[in-house]
């Protein structure tokens, strides 16, 4: 790589190469949040319907079960392989939507 700017933007491709891994960077930092952000979502759905549920009923244990599947998907998520951090991406939104709109949170 020679240090001469090239003439297209005026930067090294040393200077590009540095631009382009930050903005990886970036796009790593934007995804792990929003992977994370998913999976609390649902989690805090589970929670609160839990806590709203009658203590003991079968509904409580329906949302103790999911509250604390959720908890444990939330400790491990960054764990999991990219695939399968790739589908709660795309469904987890999906699934805090269908309990809002069908408890009301």
């Amino acid at each position: 790589m020679s240090a001469e700017p090239e003439e297209d933007d005026g930067r090294t491709p040393r200077q590009r190469d540095r631009d382009r891994k930050y903005r990886d960077h970036v796009a790593r930092l934007q995804r792990r949040e929003r992977l994370e952000g998913c999976v609390t979502e649902v989690r805090r759905i589970y929670q609160s319907l839990r806590y709203r549920a009658e203590r003991g009923s079968q509904e409580w244990s329906e949302f103790d079960e999911l509250w604390r599947h959720h908890s444990e998907v939330e400790k491990t998520v960054f764990l999991l392989p990219v695939a399968e951090q790739e589908r709660i991406l795309e469904e987890y939104p999906k699934l805090a939507h269908q309990l809002k709109a069908k408890y009301g949170r």
